[in-house]
């Protein structure tokens, strides 16, 4: 009896939940961390750093912080900052809530040529978006709106709406009928459907769209580039390396790290507000009308 007990002791030490191995995959775990934590760490280390301790290279420790850094790339990138956040949240909500109804529509509804034109939309997945670069221009041109947010605005919200109601029409599918059968027994239409059981529901999936539009509308860095010529019209990444070249150019380089961290707390905290509610997202409030 003891030697069994002892055998499997052993094999319990051996196995994928024993304590070897566990150790093992912490240790890995903590190694993956790491390496994808040093180059941020870097960056903000040499952001940190003046002139002098620059040129000590990228592993001196900095001899004086240098928050007067922050200060002015925070200052230099402000206004462009906005602009890509006001340009993002518009993308995002027309996004999200155009993606979703239309979502809703193919699922729910019956039409003439709904499945033809649904596999047309997720086709358009296939597509490169470079290659529609010259006719939107073209058609921007057209309608007068080159130079102006609309002309982010227009093709960011038309292209997110392939992955957007991809996404949602793969979840209501998966919603019991029995839901939608009761609703219809109380007496409610498609639109309190919608807004009382798939919106609720969707509350994890909705947030999973709004963090990629919105970083996809934020990171956005070609068509705006093409279709606003005014600085202080464009977001931020169109400028963004600009701004680091002068501050390099005028011996401010410290200022050039700090300006690429600090494009980033925007997505950041945006991510970190989608988990949240992804989270808690609350499955049994779709029940309620």
């Amino acid at each position: 009896m003891s030697d069994k007990t002892n055998k499997r002791s052993l094999n319990r030490g051996k196995g994928i939940d024993g304590p070897i191995s566990q150790a093992a995959v912490y240790t890995i775990m903590a190694i993956v961390v790491f390496l994808v934590l040093l180059p941020v760490l870097l960056t903000i280390m040499l952001s940190l750093k003046s002139n002098y301790d620059l040129l000590q290279g990228i592993w001196s420790i900095p001899t004086k912080i240098m928050w007067s850094n922050w200060k002015f790339g925070f200052t230099e990138i402000l206004p462009n900052m906005l602009n890509s956040i006001l340009i993002a949240l518009v993308s995002t909500f027309f996004t999200v809530f155009i993606g979703a109804i239309s979502a809703y529509v193919f699922v729910r509804m019956d039409f003439l040529g709904k499945n033809v034109l649904f596999k047309l939309v997720i086709l358009l997945m296939l597509i490169p978006s470079i290659i529609t670069l010259t006719p939107l221009y073209i058609l921007c041109a057209a309608l007068h709106i080159e130079n102006t947010w609309f002309a982010i605005w227009f093709p960011t919200v038309a292209g997110g709406q392939v992955s957007a109601i991809f996404l949602f029409s793969t979840f209501f599918r998966q919603q019991p009928k029995e839901l939608f059968e009761a609703a219809k027994i109380d007496g409610a239409g498609e639109l309190k459907m919608f807004v009382s059981i798939c919106l609720p529901l969707a509350i994890p999936v909705l947030c999973i769209q709004a963090v990629n539009s919105f970083a996809s509308a934020y990171n956005d860095f070609l068509w705006p580039t093409i279709i606003i010529q005014e600085t202080s019209k464009q977001p931020l990444m169109p400028v963004l390396k600009n701004l680091a070249q002068v501050a390099q150019s005028s011996g401010k380089q410290g200022v050039s790290y700090a300006m690429y961290l600090l494009s980033g707390i925007p997505l950041v905290f945006t991510t970190l507000f989608g988990l949240k509610y992804f989270v808690n997202g609350d499955f049994a409030s779709g029940l309620k009308l």
